[in-house]
């Protein structure tokens, strides 16, 4: 079977270079916008993060903190398990639990 698969693999891999397919670059396909947002845009992300923040004060300091480790910062949910010195599955509910009610908290704002 392994056999079989490298061959299959590199078989389509020469069909690919046959084809010879140039390297384009992203720059001529893409129309990249400013960086810089516009008032109205800055005015509009500040009242959502106003109201994020406000949602995340209702939770329970340490799923806050959990929420935030996990969504913003990047944590696994082990390690934040780890930190908590709390199961895996523990925190995976916390998550769960605190995401539905921030779901509902921002529905309701």
């Amino acid at each position: 079977m392994a056999w079989l698969v490298a061959i299959a693999r590199n078989h389509s891999i020469d069909v690919i270079r046959a084809n010879g397919r140039s390297h384009e670059d992203i720059d001529d396909h893409v129309n990249l916008k400013s960086a810089v947002p516009t008032p109205e845009q800055t005015a509009a992300n500040s009242s959502k993060r106003q109201r994020i923040d406000n949602c995340l004060e209702a939770l329970e300091p340490q799923k806050a903190e959990a929420v935030v480790a996990a969504y913003v910062e990047g944590y696994s949910y082990q390690e934040l398990a780890d930190r908590y010195a709390i199961p895996l599955n523990t925190m995976r509910t916390w998550l769960r639990r605190s995401l539905i009610s921030l779901r509902k908290c921002l529905d309701n704002g």
